[in-house]
């Protein structure tokens, strides 16, 4: 028994020394956290592009001085990820740590090319995590990190933060993490996605993407195309999207919102439509999902039928004609103008995701029930029938609020 327990003493004192200090730790000022990483490729070379913080220019007392960056930025080239973060090594002073990264930007060259082979060692190394948010940026990354300087904010992992924060107050863009791109590559019913990014030249001159939806009268836009003058330089808005790990198309502004209804993610978002009985005037009103979309799949056949049920709540922020379309008799024109115009952007997304072949809302997963088994449903291989499918789409908006005014009264003119 005295034997026992010396051992359990001995056992013990090996354990308490194992068990104290941290044997990989390092001080904070002896690592160099990444905050954000843009690959470009460059001949059969990446180019990597880490922005990484600089903690001293946030300690500074900067009232009497310049203001001193708080990132800086390092390219390198290299054939892997692994290598590119070995030279990075060898430039700084410090440890690189990419457990802080927030953002991997993609650019569009490389992203239509096919990317697999920069998703498994994001997702197997442990620094990576999957929460990082996903972007393709139209034109080089590293151009759009240098030139990206965002004027609200400090860091850039701050900015990154915001943006992801700020997607429900537009829905013009839907957040994309490394994680959710991970599971669609590897879902047999659905495809990927990610947010869309560019520069804007800042010269006041736009460039519409396409037609605008009957009875609406916003513009549709891709990043980079706003007509607008001043302000930061990056725009985020619109989704790239994918066919397994290719890009093979984007959508616009106004198909990205009909998208996000879909997925049960159109939070608010400003809508500016014709007067039902004045067309020359405007009625703007903001939207947002009233429950969660219903979606069924009536028939597997060569051709789907999916059948799409929409709820959307909706609270008048605007009326020019001064037409009381708060009253009952009025307010059901109203709010038969804003489900038209709805349900044709979302026909137009829908038709645009089958030309592409890709089913980035996953309508696949609804049909699981169909099938008895997974080999049965990895042999019909839904993805080969989405653009075949066809589609019965309601939509059904309720105007539930009227803003600070409970009725509309023309403005008299002398």
């Amino acid at each position: 028994m005295q034997k026992l327990r010396i051992e359990l003493i001995i056992c013990l004192f090996w354990l308490c020394l194992l068990a104290c200090g941290c044997n990989g730790g390092r001080e904070t000022d002896e690592i160099a956290w990444v905050i954000s990483i843009g690959i470009d490729k460059v001949d059969n070379n990446l180019e990597i592009t880490y922005r990484v913080a600089v903690p001293i220019a946030l300690a500074d007392d900067t009232s009497g001085g310049e203001k001193k960056q708080a990132t800086t930025l390092v390219t390198v080239k290299a054939p892997t990820l692994a290598e590119g973060r070995n030279l990075l090594n060898t430039t700084l002073a410090r440890a690189v740590s990419l457990s802080q990264v927030r953002l991997i930007v993609i650019s569009e060259k490389l992203a239509r090319s096919g990317i697999e082979d920069l998703i498994g060692p994001l997702i197997r190394f442990r620094e990576f995590r999957g929460s990082i948010f996903i972007m393709v940026a139209r034109g080089s990354t590293r151009e759009t990190f240098e030139k990206n300087t965002p004027t609200l904010e400090n860091l850039a992992s701050r900015w990154i933060e915001n943006y992801a924060h700020t997607s429900n107050e537009v829905s013009y863009y839907t957040i994309a993490n490394l994680h959710e791109f991970y599971l669609r590559l590897k879902n047999i019913s659905g495809s990927p996605y990610a947010m869309y990014y560019a520069l804007n030249p800042q010269t006041g001159q736009g460039q519409p993407a396409g037609k605008v939806a009957a009875g609406e009268v916003s513009q549709q836009y891709y990043p980079g195309d706003i007509p607008r003058i001043g302000g930061d330089p990056a725009e985020v808005l619109g989704t790239a999207v994918f066919k397994s790990s290719k890009m093979v198309g984007a959508l616009d502004t106004e198909e990205t919102r009909a998208f996000a209804a879909l997925q049960n993610q159109l939070n608010r978002n400003f809508i500016v439509v014709d007067d039902p009985l004045t067309p020359e005037h405007k009625v703007n009103i903001s939207i947002r999902n009233g429950r969660k979309p219903k979606i069924d799949i009536i028939s597997l056949d060569e051709q789907p039928t999916i059948t799409i049920d929409i709820f959307l709540e909706g609270e008048i922020t605007a009326i020019s004609s001064g037409i009381a379309y708060e009253e009952k008799e009025y307010r059901s024109l109203l709010e038969q103008q804003v489900s038209d115009v709805m349900k044709n952007q979302i026909i137009q997304m829908l038709a645009k995701t089958q030309k592409l072949g890709t089913d980035i809302v996953d309508f696949g997963y609804y049909s699981r029930s169909k099938f008895r088994t997974l080999q049965e449903m990895e042999t019909y291989n839904w993805n080969s029938h989405y653009p075949q499918a066809q589609f019965e789409v309601t939509v059904q908006t309720e105007l539930r609020r009227s803003g600070l005014l409970q009725k509309s009264e023309p403005i008299r003119k002398e």
